[in-house]
């Protein structure tokens, strides 16, 4: 169903991989395996927030894919829950405002561990929980930034979380651009080899399905477009939502993540180049349920 689609919707999550070094490390097939298990699920756990150490607050990469992704899955029924810490939690909250979504927030403090991540997954019964853009733990216990800079003393660590869920049998999802982040394990042999500081820097934790994409945002949004291709529905917003809810997160104080400025960019990237790419994810997944409309109609 949708295979051309669905390949197309890769392509562009493959653009900007080369500048990580990671343009050799996509799993192809992956996001249409992601979004066929979450079509099974019923409450589904969002986790995201990457703090930048010299400005003391959360990236513009990260809360806005996690937000585009929890108003799919609330749109299909689901059951979502949104969980950052206190560099993030102000930045998820206002996006989630700008696009409307209603889901359940838990913000951690300055420790997770493996007691209140069992607290958790005892009070949602989560099915899926999904890492997008969220520091993962490397080989050595310690969470990197992509430049190597420790932020174990000042980020909750959440892997103790996804261990814990993939014990309980939860379906576990990692989506990044960088290679330190939760889930990338999967592909650890292409980032110690390509990334730079790769096998610092690489997280430890390999999920059940890993989507890698040029900005992580741009993988949310793929997401999102590959459960309106399986749900026959669009579930994508308009692009005045994706613009208000990058000025929501800035205005919330929100830093591109490569400069370290508060400015409509993310990870380098221009407000016209995300938009770009968020239009063309949206701009396939319309196309799509065109043709499908009209098969139906003949």
């Amino acid at each position: 169903m949708h295979q051309g689609y669905f390949k197309e919707l890769e392509n562009i999550l493959k653009a900007n991989l080369g500048s990580r070094g990671l343009e050799n490390a996509f799993l192809e097939g992956e996001l249409k395996k992601a979004a066929r298990s979450l079509m099974e699920g019923d409450t589904i756990f969002i986790v995201t927030g990457f703090m930048v150490k010299d400005a003391g607050i959360g990236e513009t990469d990260g809360p806005i894919g996690a937000v585009s992704m929890a108003a799919a899955l609330e749109e299909l029924g689901k059951r979502v829950v949104l969980i950052s810490d206190k560099y993030s939690g102000d930045i998820l909250t206002q996006c989630s405002l700008a696009r409307g979504v209603n889901a359940a927030m838990e913000i951690i403090g300055s420790h997770i561990g493996r007691q209140l991540s069992q607290r958790l997954l005892k009070e949602y019964k989560p099915s899926h929980i999904i890492a997008v853009e969220r520091p993962g733990r490397a080989a050595d216990g310690i969470c990197y930034s992509m430049r190597g800079e420790d932020l174990s003393g000042l980020v909750p660590i959440m892997d103790d979380l996804f261990e814990e869920a993939k014990k309980a049998g939860v379906i576990t999802i990692g989506i990044g651009d960088g290679g330190n982040e939760i889930g990338m394990g999967k592909i650890r042999p292409y980032i110690v080899n390509s990334v730079d500081k790769g096998e610092l820097i690489c997280a430890a934790f390999a999920s059940d399905f890993l989507i890698a994409a040029g900005v992580s945002n741009w993988g949310g949004h793929a997401l999102a477009a590959a459960l309106s291709l399986l749900s026959h529905k669009m579930l994508l917003h308009d692009i005045n939502t994706e613009i208000a809810m990058l000025k929501s997160a800035v205005d919330a104080g929100a830093v591109d993540g490569c400069t370290k400025k508060r400015s409509l960019t993310v990870d380098g990237l221009s407000l016209e180049d995300n938009l770009n790419a968020f239009m063309s994810i949206k701009n396939i997944t319309a196309e799509a349920l065109k043709e499908q409309y009209m098969r139906m109609e003949l």
